[in-house]
């Protein structure tokens, strides 16, 4: 009697190992999503034309110095305003002004794409057949009385 009790023990740890196994393949996921980013940066010039201003006039000496006789011409540009012109101790001087300009500027762009690739899903190699399938649940059955049978005989022998 002690023998059936470590035979049924034994069947029943062999049991307990050979139903740990997985009866469905891992699944992958079958899509990807792909985001592409593009940032490009531009900057540029502004081209500026030429711009002149233009003063004449007339000098004459009076008395051993130079003095300003009659402004014949007096033209501003299209920026540049008329030029002032100032005769001090025979020294010329001309002043023009011109009014602040920003010539440079800067800008981003910004490309997105966005698109899904599909993945096939993986092939399954060895899955089970239908009969290979019969066979296991058969076997979980019998595993099943035979742990029913080993329980009702260890309880008999006990009492």
């Amino acid at each position: 009697m002690k023998n059936l009790k470590h035979i049924v023990l034994l069947f029943f740890s062999l049991m307990v190992l050979a139903s740990c196994g997985s009866s469905k393949p891992a699944m992958t996921e079958s899509k990807t999503q792909i985001i592409t980013k593009l940032e490009t940066v531009h900057d540029t010039v502004f081209r500026i034309e030429k711009d002149s201003s233009s003063y004449q006039a007339l000098l004459e000496c009076q008395n051993g110095k130079v003095v300003i006789k009659s402004i014949v011409q007096s033209e501003p540009g299209s920026i540049l305003k008329i030029p002032k012109v100032r005769l001090a101790d025979n020294l010329l001087k001309v002043d023009c002004e011109a009014r602040a300009q920003e010539l440079f500027a800067r800008w981003k762009d910004t490309y997105e794409s966005n698109y899904i690739k599909e993945i096939p899903p993986p092939v399954e190699v060895n899955k089970l057949t239908d009969w290979q399938k019969a066979q296991i649940n058969i076997f979980r059955i019998y595993a099943v009385l035979t742990l029913l049978f080993g329980a009702w005989v260890f309880i008999k022998s006990k009492l």
